[in-house]
């Protein structure tokens, strides 16, 4: 892993942390979804999200935080039950997340909605078709009451989750993720480059290069994609589309301008142009 800024200046204050190589390649909603049902497509892969109708999707920040967490305490401790304590400011300060009554509530909603939520990779490949089921965890209990700070909250990640995790993880510092938690879709390009970057340099260092149009699917951010067809014609279409696109790759960029600032090495390993976005190249990254 390319080591950041923070730890350069923090070599006392280490925060290594984890992510399943899955869950790095394809983030989570942005924000509150009107619906049950959530996908994103990077390269062959799919990842689809199915809600609890009365629970909802995870959004935001809190469940990448949280995903974070699990998996790095599965790594670390290399046990598939996870107890988040009886101590509730302990933990939250592990998240750093305020110890307040909106902020338990969001994390106990975010939390619920995360662990209800089933996880379904897809691989397809011209004639050929496969997926796997995901479930975060198995079973748990959850006793919360931030009235008086008392809370208990176990629970146990499924075998196929805890073994995906524990034997490929995507290593990360946990500082910059932190660092960045106001943007969620910074926090999905900062583990996503941590997986490129990590798969680049263990597969011989050989250059990937990947459209905006994939990108843009694949971090399922719209920045004024989603347009009532049936109201304009086709070069309205198609204005509105490329207009998009200009303006997933502007904020995918500024993305990428917050982690350089943690990691001055991204100028030298990622480069862009107006089609493509090359990881493992020499140049600077591109703004333009």
């Amino acid at each position: 892993m390319i080591k950041s800024k923070v730890q350069k200046n923090n070599s006392d204050k280490l925060n290594l942390g984890f992510l399943s190589r899955s869950l790095a390649q394809i983030g989570l909603p942005h924000s509150n979804l009107d619906t049950n049902y959530f996908e994103r497509t990077s390269g062959l892969v799919t990842l689809s999200i199915t809600s609890h109708p009365k629970i909802g999707l995870p959004y935001g920040t809190y469940p990448r935080l949280l995903l974070a967490w699990i998996c790095t305490e599965a790594v670390r401790t290399q046990n598939s039950t996870l107890n988040l304590g009886t101590n509730q400011t302990e933990f939250l300060k592990k998240l750093e997340i305020g110890n307040d009554g909106r902020s338990i509530a969001l994390l106990k909603d975010q939390t619920n909605r995360l662990l209800s939520s089933l996880f379904r990779l897809e691989f397809t490949d011209k004639e050929i078709r496969g997926f796997k089921n995901l479930i975060l965890v198995s079973e748990g209990f959850e006793f919360w009451c931030p009235n008086n700070g008392v809370w208990e909250t176990q629970f146990k990640l499924s075998d196929e989750f805890f073994n995906e995790v524990t034997s490929n993880p995507v290593p990360m510092d946990l500082n910059v993720l932190h660092a960045i938690r106001k943007s969620p879709l910074a926090m999905d390009v900062y583990t996503w480059i941590a997986y490129r970057t990590y798969l680049v340099y263990t597969q011989g260092g050989h250059p990937v290069k990947i459209s905006w149009k994939d990108l843009q699917a694949q971090f399922g951010a719209s920045f004024g994609q989603y347009v009532d067809n049936n109201l304009l014609t086709a070069d309205e279409i198609i204005k509105k589309e490329t207009q998009a696109l200009n303006n997933f790759r502007k904020r995918f960029l500024l993305s990428l301008n917050k982690l350089s600032k943690f990691y001055p090495e991204l100028n030298k390993t990622i480069s862009s142009d107006s089609q493509f976005l090359t990881v493992g190249g020499a140049k600077l990254i591109s703004h333009k």
